[in-house]
């Protein structure tokens, strides 16, 4: 098989996932987070102190006890909120049909194949 046929075969799989039901509800539900101004706020502060502290620690500089305090207060209320809890909870969902596919391109690749019984896979290629 050329380069050319596997690349037009990857994109068709793109073109299929971004057409799936998961990515419908992932967008769904991103949609939502957006349209919630508590919910995306407290996405953003979370994300900002998270990129703070990768910073101070790329930098090698000390995070302080406070800091650290104030990200698992911001982590709790990540998971405190309904809306957010509910998309950590659908974008895993998504990540799992990722790796999903990457299991069974791998799996194909090693020569390997993914019986529907899933003993082979643990159930991680969803066959």
């Amino acid at each position: 098989m050329e380069k050319e046929q596997i690349l037009t075969m990857a994109f068709e799989l793109g073109a299929a996932i971004a057409q799936s039901q998961q990515m419908d509800i992932l967008r769904n539900m991103q949609d939502r987070v957006s349209s919630d101004k508590g919910a995306s706020d407290l996405i953003m502060n979370y994300q900002d102190t998270m990129q703070q502290m990768d910073n101070k620690r790329r930098d090698g500089l000390d995070i302080l006890p406070a800091e650290i305090s104030h990200l698992e207060t911001l982590q709790n209320e990540l998971t405190d909120n309904p809306l957010v809890s509910e998309l950590i909870q659908v974008q895993q969902e998504f990540n799992n049909l990722m790796e999903g596919v990457y299991f069974a391109i791998n799996q194909a690749i090693n020569g390997a194949s993914c019986s529907s019984d899933c003993t082979s896979c643990q159930g991680g290629c969803s066959m």
